[in-house]
């Protein structure tokens, strides 16, 4: 009887230790469940937005003045550097030789300036002087190209050489009197030797000459530099232009090395040694 006393009482035990398990982990569910029902009906309630930041707003143009100051504040490119070239070439006096020289500097992209050819004093030797524009580094391949041509003694550079270049004008500019008839008056013929004496003495500013003078025109002679060339037609301009003629850069190297037009500054400067004592002498009294 003891026995099936303390075996019941076991299975009691046994049993409300289950019970109370079951009762225990029924109630850790029930609020797993719970948390799990309340995250869900608050993500139903809540959808889920992703919050933009605060940011300043500055009109619908901020990207065009944003633009618009990177392009400002960014330096430029380097542009490739291109100098004035003068090259002087020393070629056989033939037929085809002129046109060569020009097809070789068209297909390396040089627009010519001016190109001046003629003979020289020699028999059969002519001189072309060109002048034009490029970069430094393309130009010495075209050098080396026209030196290749069978016609061609040599090839000058005189791009960086102290050089006397000339530039010959001859200029038609009107002298009559604007919107004046054939048959001008006699105060129309003292308008014409007005501006017949002002145009003299814009030329004599020039070191020019006047070679022809007609009843309503005039012909200016000019040989100097092409900026003066350039400048006296910029002056000349409000007489009336009829025609211009230029004959393009003449190109010469000085004689030698020191020349009667030489700077001063190239002239040899007079050294001050500090070890000779100064000769009393000839300072002034004190």
């Amino acid at each position: 009887m003891i026995g099936r006393v303390l075996a019941r009482t076991a299975l009691i035990g046994r049993s409300t230790v289950s019970g109370t398990s079951r009762t225990v982990s029924n109630a850790a569910a029930g609020k797993v469940n719970a948390s799990a029902t309340t995250a869900m009906e608050y993500k139903q309630q809540h959808p889920r937005q992703l919050r933009r930041l605060p940011r300043v707003d500055s009109g619908p143009s901020a990207a065009e003045q944003a633009v618009s100051n990177i392009l400002y504040n960014t330096p430029t490119a380097p542009k490739m550097q291109t100098e004035r070239h003068i090259l002087d070439c020393l070629a056989q006096d033939e037929p085809g030789v002129l046109s060569r020289v020009t097809g070789i500097m068209a297909a390396r992209g040089f627009n010519i300036d001016t190109l001046v050819a003629s003979k020289t004093e020699v028999p059969g030797l002519s001189r072309m002087t060109l002048v034009l524009k490029g970069p430094a580094i393309v130009m010495e391949q075209a050098k080396k190209q026209l030196e290749d041509l069978v016609p061609i003694w040599a090839v000058l550079d005189y791009s960086h050489t102290q050089i006397i270049e000339r530039e010959s004008l001859l200029v038609k500019v009107s002298i009559a009197k604007p919107n004046a008839d054939g048959d001008a008056a006699a105060s129309d013929f003292m308008d014409s030797q007005e501006r017949l004496r002002a145009l003299r003495q814009l030329a004599d500013l020039f070191k020019g000459q006047v070679l022809d003078v007609g009843p309503s025109t005039a012909v200016v002679s000019l040989n100097a530099k092409s900026d003066r060339i350039d400048a006296f037609l910029k002056l000349a301009r409000p007489f009336g232009i009829l025609e211009a003629v230029r004959s393009g850069l003449m190109a010469m190297p000085r004689s030698g090395s020191a020349t009667m037009f030489e700077s001063e500054q190239s002239a040899p400067q007079a050294t001050i040694t500090h070890d000779e004592a100064p000769d009393l002498s000839n300072l002034p009294p004190s």
